[in-house]
């Protein structure tokens, strides 16, 4: 039951994402959207984590959308966490995040992103669904991406991710 609700929790949420309309038809004026140089909408990000106690891998996917001086954005997250310091343990975490994006047509931004994740316990014959339990992630960070240009520098400090830096992409 768990499995089910979860699965038709991620389609809602992803079919959303993926059938959003593009900017240009937000704006009544089309003065105003000549004018402004936007972030892409979509956009892929692969980042390395270090603490003291752990060590973390994720990737994300998140989704833009423009206001006039953010921008608020849906993320979509895989992450591994190997904690070292107290135990050998590997944990999967799916996670789903809202958040927001200062500096609506700038290349340095302030991001800050919050939301449920779920904790699944990995060992040696698989992933340990029956122990998972929910949790919340959040991150605060810089974000380094120039209005239309395609590449993306992250780093910050949140949680699972502890202190990270990732690379990625916008389409």
């Amino acid at each position: 039951m768990k499995k089910n609700l979860l699965s038709l929790l991620f389609v809602l949420l992803t079919s959303s994402l993926a059938l959003a309309q593009p900017y240009e038809g937000k704006y009544k004026n089309k003065k105003e959207s000549n004018n402004k140089q936007l972030l892409n909408i979509n956009n892929i990000n692969f980042g390395l984590g270090y603490g003291i106690i752990a060590i973390n891998a994720n990737t994300t996917f998140q989704r833009l959308k423009a206001h006039k001086k953010i921008y608020s954005t849906w993320s979509v997250g895989l992450n591994y966490l190997n904690i070292t310091f107290f135990s050998d343990d590997h944990v999967f975490i799916p996670s789903l995040r809202f958040g927001i994006i200062t500096g609506i047509d700038k290349k340095h931004h302030f991001e800050i992103n919050a939301g449920p994740h779920l904790l699944v316990g990995m060992y040696n014959d698989g992933f340990d669904l029956a122990t998972s339990e929910f949790d919340f992630g959040f991150n605060i960070g810089y974000r380094k991406q120039k209005p239309q240009g395609s590449k993306i520098f992250k780093a910050g400090v949140g949680y699972p991710e502890l202190l990270y830096v990732a690379l990625g992409f916008s389409f």
